[in-house]
């Protein structure tokens, strides 16, 4: 059963070990995170490319670039990304993939988005490093039990001092959030419990992504918001994604 991730790209822009995990090959962060199915959002700065065969967009949040590409492989996905100009704030699901010089994110879903989406995703993404960063801490110290933060500290060589400049960076990021934002979602519908109880009476069957938007739409929220709750519901390990466009209860 596979979750969404949400790392900075400052922190996966350091990853270069693959594992394997739970089934699924995974890239492994210096802050014991497994990245394959990853959440991320950011300001799309640059394309290049031929919107015809592969275009690779650079994504930044403020820790970095994530790199990624679409191809005509996935002509959907690489007429999506292509269609959106520079500058734009830009979430996207997709699969990490490790590169001759750095990893790179294959889309699944790309949707142009709004400043709060990318304030929320910051908030929640510091959160999550804030957690992995206590499972090393703890481990160095001799406590807990965390295999793949014991992986990290082997691979990387991890010591409290990069430990430290970990937490600087996920510090830093969110220093661009205005001084009163909070991760508060809007009152009123709870989407996420929303989406769950539909995806519970699918069953083992799952239900179609565009059933969901369109029952988000019903409770008056657009796909984006859909897309971004799904991409929790998928972090957190409620549900999982059989396949390309079905989301299944876990």
């Amino acid at each position: 059963m596979e979750a969404a991730a949400r790392v900075f790209a400052g922190e996966l822009g350091k990853a270069t070990r693959g594992i394997h995990h739970l089934g699924e090959d995974c890239l492994l962060t210096p802050a014991g995170a497994c990245v394959h199915l990853v959440y991320l959002v950011g300001a799309l700065t640059s394309m290049s490319g031929d919107a015809r065969t592969a275009v690779t967009a650079r994504i930044a949040d403020p820790t970095g670039v994530f790199l990624v590409r679409a191809t005509a492989r996935e002509p959907e996905m690489l007429a999506a990304l292509a269609g959106i100009a520079p500058p734009a704030f830009v979430a996207v699901l997709g699969y990490a993939e490790g590169g001759r010089k750095e990893p790179t994110v294959r889309p699944l879903s790309v949707a142009q988005v709004d400043r709060a989406v990318r304030d929320r995703w910051l908030v929640r993404t510091a959160d999550r490093t804030a957690a992995r960063l206590e499972a090393l801490r703890a481990r160095l110290r001799g406590e807990g039990d965390d295999p793949l933060a014991d992986e990290a500290i082997a691979v990387y060589a991890v010591t409290p001092a990069m430990v430290e400049e970990l937490r600087a960076m996920a510090s830093q990021a969110l220093e661009v959030l205005p001084a009163a934002d909070t991760a508060a979602r809007s009152p009123g519908v709870d989407l996420a419990a929303v989406l769950l109880a539909r995806l519970e009476t699918g069953g083992r069957e799952g239900v179609p992504m565009e059933d969901l938007v369109a029952l988000g739409a019903k409770e008056g929220f657009s796909k984006v918001e859909v897309e971004e709750a799904l991409a929790g519901l998928l972090e957190e390990g409620d549900c999982y994604m059989p396949r390309r466009g079905l989301i299944r209860i876990a």
